[in-house]
């Protein structure tokens, strides 16, 4: 065998290990984060009332990297279902970002009191949820300009249901803002509604609806909601509608966080329930 062959094939060797040893290293990591992630899921379940685990998601990679750099890009904390009292189920998103750890936090998840440059909630409320609220048990809500199913979001919204008292549905343009910390959907304009409560004629536009009517509609429709009644972390900054959905989000930056902070707060569970309540 010549002295060429004989280097291509300790190079050959020499790459397959290498390939070998990275592949493993990045199994290594992917394990010890997969582990610190169901560990944070398991404490935040036993420590609250959600029906399930939450989902957690550690970022960075090599995400061990975090134990010498001090620093863990983010851990998001995302629970479905949360009994939120007052609204009914909703999906709750946390995330904390770069977060000052010690590399005991970074393999065991527990994070007390350490800073992070943003601490992130998001809420995800259906027609269900809203529409309790405002007392409208069939709303349904699309994006205005967008309506398929993954439209983007977007700060109006098209929302339909039939209000109480009514015998028929109504079909309202709305709008989503928040105002000095609340959160308010307003109607806009009425697309399409019955011209009386109990009519059963075929619904009509707004110019052609009574003023009383009208402004029935309008009071149904109308909703505005402080940050005490919602499980954020600090006050909405931003509301919006995607997908059939309501999401409302707050941000905190340049603040501490505990890894409890990330857990929803929600009614305690059936069983779990005083007598009488």
């Amino acid at each position: 065998m010549s002295a060429s062959s004989k280097r291509k094939r300790v190079l050959s060797r020499i790459a397959i290990g290498l390939v070998i040893t990275s592949f493993l290293a990045v199994l290594a990591d992917s394990l010890v984060a997969a582990r610190t992630e169901h560990g944070v899921s398991q404490t935040l379940y036993e420590a609250s009332n959600l029906p399930t685990p939450p989902a957690v998601e550690v970022a960075g990679f090599p995400y061990v990297s975090a134990a010498f750099t001090h620093e863990l890009p983010s851990i998001t904390v995302t629970a479905q279902d949360v009994d939120v009292p007052g609204w009914g189920l909703m999906s709750v998103q946390s995330s904390a970002q770069y977060v000052t750890v010690s590399a005991e936090d970074v393999f065991n998840g527990t994070i007390e009191d350490s800073p992070s440059r943003k601490v992130f909630t998001r809420l995800q409320l259906d027609g269900v949820s809203i529409g309790s609220r405002m007392g409208i048990d069939d709303l349904m809500i699309q994006n205005l300009e967008d309506i398929s199913p993954r439209g983007g979001w977007e700060t109006e919204a098209v929302f339909e249901g039939t209000p109480k008292g009514f015998a028929q549905p109504v079909t309202v343009e709305m709008k989503l803002r928040v105002r000095e910390g609340r959160v308010r959907l307003s109607p806009e304009s009425i697309v399409k509604a019955p011209k009386a409560k109990d009519s059963s004629d075929a619904r009509v536009a707004e110019d052609h609806l009574p003023a009383i009517t009208k402004q029935e509609i309008l009071d149904a429709f109308q909703l505005d909601v402080g940050a005490e009644s919602l499980p954020l972390k600090g006050q909405p900054i931003r509301v919006y509608v995607a997908g059939g959905s309501v999401f409302i989000e707050s941000e905190q930056f340049y603040t501490s966080v505990s890894i409890e902070d990330l857990m929803p707060y929600t009614r305690p569970l059936p069983e779990e329930e005083e007598p009488g309540l």
